[in-house]
């Protein structure tokens, strides 16, 4: 009988069980694949605050290039932002962080066992004589139980824990396709937004710094053109920058692919439900599984870390209490951190999947006017800090006016969307 088990070892799992067994809670973490961080499903773009949020030494280990800055290509201009030295973004190996996130979890005490998936839980008495959450998990052609007071589910975009507790809500799932392949040396992160190239969203390249680059994009599949794919776009995608005038290019065989989705919550009026309290147990959601992801930029590691030590932090305390009420107040504190910045991102979000490219080439206009607050100001995890004020001018608000009709024409007068 454990006091905490955490479902996935990711990210935001890592940080939970780590904190929940620096907090003496007895933590064991579920990862249903054999291998810690594989398959990766991830950009592998994160901030500064991101590797100091990690609490990992040696980031060395897992560093592919540090990038100075961004080219924003619009349909018809292009814009380069500087990155102050204290706001620069870096290119990781998704793997070996999340192996390392691992490791630094099992040295504060907490155990891990791969290779099995969740296929049941059930509140009731566990091994005939504890109450808690009856754990069924399939490892290999054995099916075990493991008992626990607290589940965190850390199990990603389509979460089994989620389902299994009732903890449902709204979210729409954005599909993402990714290649590694030959790119000459860069400095600076590319960013496409055109939306016959990336509908509801925008196609990227990520230099590495060893001659390769990342290549991907991620669509809203509610804008793009019916019966299309991600993978469609993303054919597009790579003819389009053959011979792109900035010399950005793949060349094949490429040597990674990659696919998943990022979860987008429905609603910017209310947070989803992360917690259900039982009478001797509980479940709380953290990462992908919460919907903690940033919908204007797409990136989950930092909210996730950032919620999943709390989400540790409160587990443990109450296993230890036994009192699954003080679960409430992880919500409580992750909906205070971080809320009303996905809030204002899923807005944002429902005016890009709208706009169409001379509306982009506006925005453009307006964006370049503050490229010098931008540049000085501009935050990649709090992207409202600097955007809410550039909205309120007049060419936005109208743009935003106008967006808001098309959404509600497009999507139907939908209340519950918030």
């Amino acid at each position: 009988m454990y006091d905490v088990v955490v479902v996935g070892a990711g990210p935001s799992g890592c940080m939970a069980a780590k904190y929940a067994a620096k907090s003496g809670a007895s933590t064991l973490i579920i990862e249903k694949n054999a291998n810690v961080g594989v398959p990766v499903h991830c950009a592998g773009l994160v901030s500064g605050r991101t590797l100091v949020e990690s609490e990992l030494r040696d980031t060395g280990s897992f560093m592919s290039n540090e990038l100075k800055g961004a080219i924003i290509h619009f349909p018809n201009h292009d814009m380069h932002i500087e990155a102050r030295a204290d706001k620069r973004a870096y290119a990781i190996r998704r793997d070996l962080f999340d192996r390392a996130l691992a490791r630094e979890a099992l040295k504060s005490g907490a155990e891990l066992i791969t290779n099995s998936r969740v296929i049941d839980m059930v509140a009731g008495t566990v091994d005939g004589s504890v109450k808690g959450m009856k754990i069924r998990v399939s490892e290999g052609n054995e099916v075990k139980e493991i008992g626990a007071k607290v589940v965190i589910g850390a199990d990603g975009v389509r979460s089994a824990v989620a389902d299994m507790a009732g903890l449902k809500f709204r979210k729409y799932m954005l599909s993402c396709v990714q290649v590694e392949g030959r790119h000459e040396a860069g400095d600076c992160a590319e960013i496409f937004v055109r939306r016959g190239i990336a509908p509801g969203f925008f196609a990227w390249i990520i230099p590495l710094g060893d001659g390769n680059a990342r290549f991907g994009l991620c669509i809203d599949k509610r804008y793009s053109v019916s019966g299309s794919t991600s993978m469609h776009y993303f054919k597009k995608f790579m003819h389009m920058i053959k011979g792109y005038n900035r010399g950005s290019y793949p060349e094949g065989p490429y040597i990674k692919y990659s696919g998943g989705e990022i979860p987008i919550t429905a609603t910017s009026l209310r947070p989803p439900k992360t917690v259900r309290v039982m009478k001797d147990t509980g479940v709380i959601l953290v990462g992908d599984a919460a919907a903690q992801v940033k919908p204007i930029t797409g990136g989950g590691v930092y909210y996730g870390m950032k919620c999943g030590k709390i989400a540790g932090e409160i587990a443990a305390i109450a296993a230890s209490n036994d009192d699954m009420h003080a679960l409430y107040d992880y919500e409580r504190r992750w909906r205070k951190e971080i809320w009303m910045e996905i809030a204002f991102g899923v807005w944002i979000h429902r005016l890009r999947c709208v706009l169409r490219d001379d509306e982009f080439d506006m925005i453009f206009r307006v964006l370049e006017r503050g490229r010098t607050r931008i540049e000085r100001e501009g935050d990649m995890d709090y992207p409202s800090r600097v955007l809410r004020e550039l909205i309120t001018r007049r060419e936005i608000l109208m743009l935003g006016t106008k967006g808001l009709i098309r959404y509600i024409y497009c999507r139907g007068l939908d209340i519950k969307e918030g």
